[in-house]
């Protein structure tokens, strides 16, 4: 790496290379039946350079190909788009356990009667469900170093379950229910994925119905993230610095509820969002972008960093700002507690086309592909045909009724269930 570095700096003022490389294997099950076994492979390098203020790049993925990679890096120069910003230098970089030896272990067969379990105990359930199952494991180390004085490398283990099923019928209607459990560490129990599925589809075996009107609403983790999808589109500094955010010149600003934070964080151990450097070599670290309902932060990379006059905040990526882990603390009240506090409303486990169709207005709408009445502080049965309709600003400002203690770990989230009250809720009569 150093070699080619020094090569690339007789070409460019700033020379930059990141190199990757991945082992994965997986196991699928789809309606009931073994699906594939794959079994993969993938490496890439990157070049990146600076010259007179204009970014170039080139990748390739076969070794021992730098020749070929300064240039074609060195002839996207005069095409490449203008940067305001120098790479980052040598500097103390956080160290979250993002590798666990057990995964490596693992073998094909293990994750085959994994998989073959979770098939077999919804099929105990009910043979009518089309179970779906998938294991997947991965190993891979990636490394970047930089003509400021920046070079690191991480080796990294990420460990996937998934579980689910669908049940078409006519009482049922289409029915799809679907957990999983994704991390950097090994998990082999699967007893409360199993639970969680099968509950889920007992539960949704008794239909309620429910009237077109506004209803006190919980959204599940699992569905927390498409209420707040706009706050992130808008907490983007690249959506700030072109002026698409109604967040720009907000910073210090209260906007939100008091209760709610939303906190960026990449030194979580064991989360798949963590890493102690982003794609471009900034320090990643732990900071809230909204802290007790105040805007604090924005999500950025080297060149919005530099077009907003802020510090990066280790959120780099080849495309822009993106997260690492996104958390929202949890509140004061047990998920019960908020189902009790509930005499009719509507639980949310699942959507299906939930979208803002303009984040930076904050509207987000979907169909509700598994919900639940509440009645009395009870869920009575699966309601049908039914859409939410919410505004992440105004309802996230005024409408929060309750944060869960109880937080749940998806991939790179972590959120607690989150009540909104007055949601409007369109229903078939």
């Amino acid at each position: 790496m150093k070699d080619l570095l020094s090569r690339a700096a007789t070409v460019a003022e700033q020379a930059e290379l990141f190199q990757y490389n991945a082992e994965r294997q997986a196991v699928s099950f789809e309606s009931s039946k073994l699906k594939e076994i794959t079994s993969t492979e993938e490496q890439s390098t990157t070049l990146r350079l600076i010259r007179e203020g204009r970014l170039g790049s080139s990748t390739v993925t076969k070794p021992h190909s730098e020749d070929i990679l300064l240039k074609y890096a060195s002839n996207t120069l005069q095409y490449g788009s203008s940067v305001g910003y120098k790479f980052p230098g040598a500097a103390r970089l956080a160290q979250p356990s993002v590798y666990d030896a057990r995964v490596t272990r693992v073998t094909q067969q293990e994750m085959l009667d994994m998989a073959s379990d979770l098939v077999s105990a919804l099929h105990a359930y009910d043979p009518n469900i089309k179970a779906m199952a998938e294991v997947a494991k991965q190993r891979g180390t990636y490394a970047l170093s930089n003509s400021a004085g920046f070079s690191a490398e991480c080796e990294y283990t990420t460990w996937l379950l998934v579980f689910g099923g669908e049940l078409v019928s006519e009482r049922d209607g289409f029915l799809f229910v679907q957990d999983y459990i994704a991390g950097t560490d090994y998990e082999g129990k699967t007893d409360l994925l199993k639970s969680r599925v099968i509950e889920s589809f007992r539960l949704a075996r008794n239909i309620a119905t429910i009237k077109p009107g506004q209803y006190p609403v919980i959204f599940a983790p699992s569905e927390v993230g498409s209420v707040v999808s706009p706050l992130l589109a808008c907490l983007n500094g690249r959506a700030v610095a072109r002026g698409f955010s109604p967040f720009k010149d907000r910073l210090g600003e209260l906007g939100f509820d008091p209760r709610l934070s939303i906190i960026d964080d990449a030194t979580a151990s064991g989360a798949v969002g963590s890493k102690s450097f982003d794609r471009e070599g900034t320090p990643t670290g732990k900071r809230a972008l909204i802290d007790r309902g105040t805007i604090a932060s924005y999500l950025l990379d080297l060149q919005t960093a530099a077009e907003l006059n802020l510090v990066p905040t280790g959120n780099g990526s080849t495309g822009g700002p993106v997260p690492n882990n996104i958390i929202i603390p949890g509140g004061s009240s047990s998920f019960d507690e908020m189902l009790a506090g509930i005499d009719e409303g509507v639980l949310i486990e699942g959507t299906m086309g939930a979208w803002a169709g303009n984040p930076y207005g904050g509207q987000v709408s979907g169909n509700i592909s598994l919900g639940y009445k509440i009645e009395k502080g009870r869920l009575v049965g699966r309601v049908k045909d039914c859409m939410f309709s919410v505004n992440a600003f105004t309802d996230l400002r005024d409408n929060i009724s309750a944060l869960s203690r109880e937080q749940i770990w998806r991939g790179n989230t972590c959120y607690p269930y989150l009540a909104l009250q007055d949601v409007n809720i369109s229903a078939k009569v």
